[in-house]
């Protein structure tokens, strides 16, 4: 598996588990990341997790509902390329409006 792939796969499983409510978003953290990416897949994470009569509904295609469990595995089964582009638009986002602060 490339370094490419392990890096995607990490980053769609960590935005399905903060989504789906497995795994809390301030608990995650780690240092192969960068700081900007780390912060796209909490934001993501946080804005995939869609509830309507307090069930989670699938924020793409808008199928449910879900246990924690099953709205993770649709996540990746389902989306997993969604989640991927997500992230990166907002990590380049981030990243691209930390250079417009620093240079203040």
């Amino acid at each position: 598996m490339s370094r490419k792939r392990i890096f995607e796969s990490m980053i769609a499983d960590n935005v399905a588990k903060i989504a789906s409510g497995l795994e809390n978003p301030d608990d995650f953290n780690t240092p192969i990341l960068a700081s900007h990416v780390i912060e796209a897949v909490k934001k993501i994470g946080i804005n995939l997790h869609t509830t309507k009569e307090g069930l989670l509904i699938c924020y793409f295609c808008n199928k449910g509902p879900f246990t924690k469990k099953g709205y993770y595995l649709h996540l990746i089964r389902s989306h997993y390329y969604d989640l991927i582009d997500s992230v990166v638009r907002e990590s380049e986002r981030i990243a691209s409006s930390s250079k417009d602060v620093g240079s203040l």
